[in-house]
């Protein structure tokens, strides 16, 4: 008898399980919804923050514009961030992104597994030679 017990203790148990997990991940989604209008609201369309996204390859590269530039870096940092997690698709977890000037197509900075980095500015070989 004890043994039915324990099962029927566990089948009761089962659905409540089940929906605590339906709420996170329906919470994980609004979270991440969020992240995608904060995040279109600085895109091209807005404040220029990033202008494109190439997801061809891992790491992702995201070309920035004027706008990211001019933010202080706490919040370049924190706008990062949040595209990471965006890309992830959980606000728990990152992707790696390498940062590109968008006027340059060149590399200035990268999000990974050591923090958000921006680059030191490239010296060009005109100024060397000045």
């Amino acid at each position: 008898m004890s043994n039915f017990f324990l099962v029927f203790m566990l089948a009761l148990g089962l659905p409540f399980g089940a929906t605590a997990r339906g709420d996170e991940f329906t919470e994980r989604a609004a979270q991440i919804a969020e992240y995608k209008a904060w995040l279109d609201g600085l895109g091209s369309g807005g404040s220029r923050y990033w202008i494109t996204l190439d997801s061809e390859r891992r790491p992702h590269k995201l070309y920035v514009g004027d706008a990211f530039y001019r933010a202080d870096p706490e919040v370049q940092e924190h706008f990062i961030d949040t595209f990471s997690h965006y890309l992830a698709g959980h606000p728990d977890k990152f992707m790696l992104i390498d940062l590109y000037d968008e006027a340059t197509k060149e590399p200035v900075g990268e999000f990974g597994w050591g923090g958000f980095k921006m680059y030191p500015k490239a010296v060009s070989s005109k100024e060397i030679h000045k």
